[in-house]
Parts: structure tokens; sequence; C-alpha cells
């Protein structure tokens, strides 16, 4: 009964996030529609340096917006550096700092970026994204940017695991998984021997942009 409830309060926790994350969402897209005026008035009057100040910080407020609902949507360690690394740049420019302040925040910017490169990187390489097993694999890489291979047209990610696991008369188990260039699928939540839900799972090497 309690880790029922641990369960129920996790999952509470976690649409609270949810909900917190579209509400800045929605704030940070405000924000930007909002200085587009302020750019409009800056551009067409004879701008004062503290009001360009003033826009430059407005946009390192939005940027790190941006930075912490990155955080609350993956929860990595990385999404924290970064959020760290714009919030001590964003003080070193909105403070009157001294040079050994500015120094400090120099060196701090720069130990964020080798805890980034070397000691997170290669921990947190992938991105995770959860799917019933009827979704079309076309759809999946469509979504998720992932390369799926597809052996028949409209073939899903559960016929894909199941077929590439080649289990030979083996029942099917939670972290069985199909690899393929860039991921895997991973069966993530069996039920009466079905596949109810498997896990997408793509490499943050792969390029999600269109060569060009």
């Amino acid at each position: 009964m309690r880790q029922y409830l641990k369960n129920e309060v996790f999952k509470i926790s976690k649409w609270i996030e949810f909900y917190l994350s579209a509400l800045i969402t929605i704030a940070v897209i405000g924000g930007g529609v909002w200085m587009i005026k302020d750019l409009i008035a800056i551009l067409s009057g004879s701008p004062e340096s503290d009001a360009i100040y003033q826009f430059v910080l407005n946009v390192f407020n939005l940027v790190i917006c941006v930075e912490f609902i990155k955080m609350l949507c993956k929860h990595t360690a990385s999404t924290l550096v970064e959020v760290l690394m714009f919030a001590i740049a964003r003080q070193m420019i909105a403070q009157h700092t001294s040079p050994v302040e500015n120094l400090l925040c120099i060196f701090s910017i720069a130990v964020l970026f080798i805890i980034r490169k070397y000691f997170l990187d290669r921990f947190e390489d992938i991105d995770k994204t959860v799917f019933l097993p009827n979704q079309k694999i076309a759809k999946v890489n469509q979504l998720v940017h992932v390369n799926i291979p597809e052996d028949y047209k409209g073939e899903s990610i559960g016929e894909a695991v199941l077929k590439g696991i080649d289990l030979e008369n083996e029942e099917v188990k939670c972290g069985h998984c199909y690899y393929f260039p860039g991921g895997a699928l991973r069966v993530s939540k069996v039920a009466a021997g079905q596949v109810k839900e498997v896990e997408v799972i793509r490499s943050r090497n792969v390029n999600i942009m269109p060569n060009l």
C-alpha cells in the first residue's frame, strides 16, 4: 500500500512539473512577443545604452527560462549545468561586478563546461521516450528523430521489437532490446506475456536535423 501511494504521488508530481513547464513556456512565448515591441522602440528611436542593456538582460531571462523548462522535462545533470551557466553569465552582465568577481564567474563557467564535457556526456548520451506498442514506426521516426528500419509498410514498434529480439520460444520480458543504428527499442512494460510499453532510445550523437 505504501509503495502504491509513493507511485501515485510520484505520478502527480510529474504532472505538476508538466503543468508548471507549460505555464513557463506560455510566459516565455508571451515575453518573446512583448520583446518585439521593445526592439521596435529601440530601432525606431535613438537608443540609449540603458535601454539596450535592459533588452539584453531580458533576453538572458528568457534563455534561462527556456533552459529551466528543459531541466523540468528531462531531469538530467546536463540541463542543470546549462541553467547554471546561463545564470552565472547573466549575473556577471546584470551586476556591476569587480574584475575579481568577473574572473570568478568566468572560472565557474569554465569548470561547468569541463564537467559537462568530460564527466556528464558519457553518461547522458541518450534520450528516452516511451510509446505504446501499436505506434507506427514511421510516426516514431518523425517524432523522436530516429531511423528505425521498416521491413514492411505500416509496421508498429511493438512488432519491430518482437521481431528484432528473436525470442525463440522464450517469453518476452522487460529489458529485452532491439538495436538499430543510432538507437534501440527496449521493452519497458509487459503484462500477461504481452508488450504494453516500448521505450525508444536515441543517441544524442545522432543529428536530428536533416543533412543539407
